[in-house]
Parts: structure tokens; sequence; C-alpha cells
């Protein structure tokens, strides 16, 4: 039995100092805590720049309690077996009257980083954002490209408040918070130690010239670099793994692959967006920018099961190997979670938050239908009707777990994923992001091992699958005998050109077609 309370605010079991940390990237209680982890596994710590040190005792700690229903990925387990058994230092957690220590020196924790004189020369240091001492000429307080203030929908004044500002609007995600806060800092830095300029002073040849800065980073020469840029790569480039609090900090750790690139600028073009929309700017210099990312050479290598869909004769081994599955609770959890996934095209944060009283019963034409509206982004809904056969798959688990009926009002609020972990609190409860990743992940791993040495182009595949790959195969799988408009619909996307792009013949369909054509 769990003593540990998923939903309790993490001073439960943390100290203030590191659980303000946490609450500052979104992360407010256990099961934030571990969603993080499941979704960057090793680097969960570096995603909201936690000193190592610091993530090192938070990690031994979940794994102390690994048996009180902390879920933790094999990477993570694995590391947290080569950590000290002693914790040392300073006080950072208290559990049920046992105190634990923070791992973080205490004669290094409260030095401040030394601020360094501004263009006293030509090179001027790099700092974190946080302790950077922004010149007056460059806060951009009087921005050229500044919109007039009876006109501006925000209360900044200057262009890192107006930053603030666009974070607290846009970036309500932890993993979205995270990469803007990240980009947005390594831009700002950039235009005003490279451009010597405010950001909000920028010109379109400023913001175009930005890309090819990125590219040329850690590719160039010292000596090519210093044809073109003012500051020296060395001080834009550092190690892995550096806390910001130290002196040896830098915003970049290597070279930024063709994704990076494209991440670093669709973000820096969204926050010139919402600074023009709010009034903060005049105009926006990347509206008349290419948004093109370019390859460069030895880039560009075909990615494995890029289509991240599953074909059908590896949904047939799916189900295969669910059907010979012993009958159980998680047998029956696992249809309903390949039901809405596969069979509905459900996203992951939508089956999680999926409750019973999504279904009922609805009059369509002439025909009473049983429909599951779906509340998926922005709280838009959907409707769609589910089939005898899925109603039955879902009341059959309902049933298993001794829930009333769909339609009854006893059963209205419960979830439709229901969490297996033992806690007086969860009891019944939904599952988390991270537990659904684990059910999933395991359940196709085993799929995968038992077609391995008949099959292990499909094993491997399956292996590297996660549950966006439901939603895509019933993506691609849906396209082929549905318009898609009504695949639009069903996806709940809000363009239908971003359905367009799963309208890719599959490797089988190209393969008999070519194959036909004369060899010249």
């Amino acid at each position: 039995m769990s003593n540990l309370d998923f939903d309790a605010p993490l001073t439960q079991y943390f100290f203030k100092e590191t659980a303000e940390k946490l609450f500052q990237n979104d992360i407010s209680t256990l099961d934030d805590l571990m969603d993080l982890i499941y979704v960057n596994e090793n680097n969960w710590w570096k995603s909201i720049h936690l000193e190592k040190d610091i993530a090192n005792g938070i990690q031994k700690w979940l794994y102390d309690h690994r048996h009180e229903g902390i879920e933790l990925p094999e990477s993570v387990l694995k590391k947290s077996l080569e950590l000290t058994k002693s914790y040392y230092g300073h006080p950072i957690a208290q559990v049920a009257g046992a105190l634990f220590s923070e791992v973080v020196n205490p004669e290094s924790r409260n030095k401040a980083t030394p601020r360094a004189g501004f263009m006293h020369s030509e090179k001027a240091k790099v700092l974190p954002i946080e302790t950077f001492k922004v010149p007056e000429q460059f806060n951009g307080v009087n921005g050229t490209n500044r919109g007039p203030k009876n006109n501006c929908a925000l209360s900044a004044n200057d262009d890192l408040s107006a930053i603030k500002a666009w974070l607290t609007a846009r970036a309500k995600n932890a993993n979205t918070k995270v990469a803007y806060k990240k980009e947005s800092e390594r831009f700002f830095l950039w235009a005003v130690l490279e451009k010597r300029t405010a950001l909000s002073s920028l010109t379109l040849e400023d913001c175009a010239s930005y890309l090819t800065w990125l590219e040329m980073l850690g590719r160039s020469s010292d000596e090519d670099w210093a044809k073109k840029w003012h500051q020296p790569q060395s001080q834009w480039l550092g190690p892995k793994n550096v806390p910001r609090s130290s002196g040896l900090w830098k915003p970049f750790n290597s070279p930024l692959s063709f994704a990076s690139r494209k991440v670093a600028m669709t973000v820096i073009r969204q926050l010139f967006s919402f600074l023009q929309k709010t009034g903060y700017l005049q105009m926006n210099p990347f509206d008349q920018i290419s948004p093109k990312i370019p390859l460069l050479p030895g880039e560009g290598k075909p990615k494995e099961y890029a289509d991240r869909s599953l074909t059908k004769d590896q949904w047939e081994e799916i189900m295969a190997y669910l059907e010979n599955m012993p009958d159980s609770l998680q047998k029956l959890r696992l249809k309903v979670i390949l039901l809405l996934g596969k069979g509905l095209g459900m996203r992951c944060s939508e089956i999680i938050n999926a409750r019973c009283f999504w279904i009922s019963d609805r009059i369509i034409g002439s025909e009473t239908v049983k429909t599951i509206t779906i509340i998926g982004k922005g709280d838009k809904e959907r409707r769609l009707p589910l089939s005898e056969e899925q109603v039955q798959i879902i009341s059959d688990y309902l049933a298993e777990r001794k829930i009333a009926p769909l339609g009854m009002e006893e059963s209205q609020n419960e979830f439709l994923i229901a969490s297996m972990r033992k806690s007086k609190k969860n009891t019944g409860g939904g599952v988390s992001r991270s537990g659904l990743y684990v059910i999933l992940s395991s359940f196709l791993a085993e799929v995968a091992d038992s077609v391995r040495k008949e099959r292990p182009i499909d094993s491997a595949k399956l292996r590297t699958s996660s549950t966006h790959w439901l939603r895509h195969t019933f993506a691609v799988t849906s396209l082929e005998v549905m318009s898609v408009n009504v695949v639009q619909a069903a996806l709940g996307h809000a363009s239908v050109s971003t359905t367009g792009k799963y309208i890719v013949p599959d490797e089988e369909t190209i393969k008999d077609a070519l194959l036909k054509k004369p060899a010249l």
C-alpha cells in the first residue's frame, strides 16, 4: 500500500527551495514529475535546467520509493542504481518523518555568478538571462520597431518583459515552456551581443542572418567565423550538463541539427508573431523571411520508420497476441486503450482524460447511435459514433472494474482507462501519461519478442512504437476508405492540410506499382 499522494503539492515531499524550482517548470505533483521523466528520460533534469546534483537526489528518492507506486523507465532505474546510497549535504526532503538531504555543495550553491562588464572589449561575456545585465541602449525601451504604447495589449516596457509575457500567455505545457525559454534566451542574447541591438530594433536583414549564424555555429573554423561574426564561437559553445550558475555555462553544447534549427526558427517566429499581434512591435520581420530550413551537407539521412504507422500485418500480430493473453483486467484495459487510440484516433491526452459521460445516445438521422464526445485541444469537441463491438469492449472493461454500465448516473465521472496503482486516494482513478506509456510500450515489447525470430523487421518496428503510433495508424487506415474531410473531423484537425500529411502510400503499394513498370 502506497503512502504517497501523487496529486499532493511537492512541498509535501521536498523542501521549499527544490519544490519551487520544479513548480517554476509546471511540475507541481509527483505525477507531473514522473510524466516529465518519461518524456525526457535521462535528459529530464536538463530540460528544466535543474542542477545535476539536485536531480540525482530526487532520482534516488524516487528509486527508494519505487515500490509505492513510483514508475520509472528502465534507463532511469539503471542510472539510479549507480547513485551512491547515502545522501549528503543540506536538507532537501522529508517524507514520513525521515530526513533526507540535498546533494548540493553548500559552499558553492549560494555563490552568485559574476556579471561581466558589457562591451568593454569585442568579446562580451555570454551569461544566463537571469544574471545577464542588459545595457540600457539595448533593453528595447526605445526600440525602433516598437508599436504605439496606446495600441499595445502588453504592459511590458522592455524586450525581456515582453518575452516573459509571451511565455506566460503561450507556454502552458511544461515541455513547450522549456523549449520556448531556451530558444528565446538564445535569440535575445544573440541580438544584444552579436547584433548589438535591442530585439525590438532588429531589422529584416538582422533576423534573416540568425539562421545562417545557427548553421555556422560549431561547424566553422575560428578563422572563417571571425570574418562574419563579432563574438567568437567559444562564447556560445560549452560542455553539457553544466548548471546555469556555473561560469562554464553556455547557451549551446554542440552544432544544431536540422531538427533543432527548425525548432529554433519556429519558436522565434511564434514569438515575433505574438509581439506584433499584441502591438508591442509594429511589424514582424519574419513575415518576409522564408520559413524553409535547408539541409546542410551530410544531413537528411532517412529516418527509420518515418511513417510512424503500423501495417495491416503488424496490427494483426498485435491483435493475435492480445487475444492469446489470459483473461484479466489488464487485458480488458489494453483492448480499450487500443480501441481509443487506433480505433478512434484519440490523442494521448484525450485517452487519459476520457470519462464515461463522454459516451451517450444521440439521434443521427433516424437512428439512435452511441457516440463518444471527445474533448480535445482547446476544449474543442468532436463526436464519433461507436460500433456495437466497441461499446461491448468498453462495457466488459467497466463490468470487470465493478463500475455501473454506461449511461448510469453512478458511472458518469469514472475514467474510461483506470490506473492499477493501489493507493487510498487513487483507487479507480485515471491513468497518468507516463502510466499509459508504460502499459502500451510494455505490451508492444512483448508482441515484438513473440515475433522476433520469424519477423525480425516487424519486431524492431513494434519495439519503437508509441502511443501516437495508434493515432497515426488510425489516420492512415481511415484515409484508405474515407474522404480526407471525414478523417479531418474524426482526428480533430483544424486544417485539412494537417490531415493531408497522412496521405502517403505505404512501401508495399509503391513496390507493387513500380515493379510493374519496365526497367527502361
